[in-house]
């Protein structure tokens, strides 16, 4: 069976981590023996309408830049009708049995529109935190509820995100699949060696605050007042944004800037050494529809902290972390005491072990092909 992955995001140059868990999941099926090829039409590193063609890590990618200038509503329109253009030359080239597509606004109303006139069945894995906020707007509404109705499966990543398809009532069949994280990238460090206890956070500082460190922050500084002199604790920040100024800003006025440093974006590569150095993972988010930073913290054997945001309610269980509610400096505070006071109870291994098993590229792409093979 040959897939092709219409992909809604994917990691380019200037920015290497969006849509990683798509590459992931391709380079997944890729290796589980399936041929596939991704054709990726928002790539703002190419001019507008140009399309180029590479092998990259074995798949062979199509990106382009189908986004025009002007009027946004018209250039979003002309977007969709160069995308099929160029869909229609891709699957003359890959002869695809199936669409795969990434993230229903935009590309799954390409796949819709292009399989009006073509033969060719089509399913989506939904990302995104903030459908809800597309699906209200009437012009989007009409447009996406034909996409995912036309969809043979669709595929949320979280328990959370499919729940937001049963509420509209929408006719479609939906099954949970979980993303894919590349666990053979992230070990247990049998070497480890550190003053004091380490916790980290790893993601963006945007605009939006969606991931919660203006509850962190104040959490961490509540945390370091009460803990024991003889157990220095240190936060890692690992991300970057439009926020990070006030974020350092506020660290500073919480006076936890000896405590605390911002590592600003890092390289891929560097991730594995922060997960290893660290003692407990925080995720503060306000809203999450995954969380691979999560997954990522399990498969190097570290017990990880999140807010119930979404995503986390279905990663974490009582031998891999603890939830907390979201939106509380309180609750974040005492999610840290609590995880801190029991540390020794975590087993790195098992730990390890449940991510290896639920997440795995392995497991997910059997996930995968056993929809597939439904669809056929």
């Amino acid at each position: 069976m040959k897939v092709l992955i219409l992909a809604g995001w994917y990691p380019n140059h200037s920015n290497p981590m969006k849509g990683t868990f798509i590459r992931e999941q391709a380079l997944a099926l890729h290796k589980a023996g399936l041929p596939v090829a991704v054709f990726y039409p928002f790539d703002e590193e190419l001019k507008s309408g140009e399309m180029k063609e590479a092998r990259e890590e074995g798949l062979q990618v199509y990106r382009a830049n189908t986004v025009g200038e002007g009027n946004r509503f018209v250039g979003r329109f002309a977007s969709y009708f160069r995308s099929i253009r160029m869909l229609e030359r891709i699957t003359n080239d890959v002869q695809p049995d199936l669409l795969h597509v990434h993230v229903g606004y935009p590309a799954g109303i390409i796949a819709y529109l292009f399989t009006r006139n073509h033969s060719i069945p089509y399913l989506i894995t939904e990302h995104m935190s903030y459908l809800q906020d597309y699906v209200a707007k009437w012009q989007h509404r009409i447009l996406l509820k034909r996409t995912f109705e036309h969809a043979q499966r669709v595929l949320p990543v979280s328990t959370a995100l499919q729940k937001q398809f049963t509420s509209w009532g929408w006719n479609v069949k939906t099954k949970v699949v979980p993303n894919v994280v590349d666990t053979e990238r992230f070990q247990l460090d049998r070497n480890a060696s550190k003053e004091g206890v380490h916790l980290l956070f790893a993601g963006n500082m945007e605009a939006t605050e969606v991931k919660g460190l203006q509850y962190l922050l104040p959490a961490f500084a509540q945390v370091l007042r009460n803990q024991r002199k003889d157990q220095p604790l240190h936060l890692d920040l690992v991300g970057d944004g439009a926020k990070r100024k006030d974020y350092e800003a506020l660290a500073q006025k919480l006076g936890i800037t000896d405590s605390v440093t911002f590592h600003g974006r890092v390289n891929p590569g560097e991730m594995p050494g922060f997960y290893q150095k660290a003692d407990l993972l925080v995720l503060s988010s306000v809203k999450e529809t995954f969380g691979c930073v999560l997954i990522e913290a399990m498969a190097s054997g570290k017990p990880v902290l999140a807010t119930a945001c979404g995503g986390p309610q279905d990663i974490i269980k009582e031998k891999t972390g603890l939830l907390v509610p979201p939106e509380s400096t309180e609750a974040l505070a005492k999610g840290m005491q609590d995880m801190l006071a029991s540390l020794q109870d975590f087993d790195e291994v098992k730990i390890r072990n449940y991510a290896l098993n639920h997440y795995s590229p392995e497991a997910v792409a059997r996930m995968l092909i056993e929809i597939y093979e439904e669809i056929r």
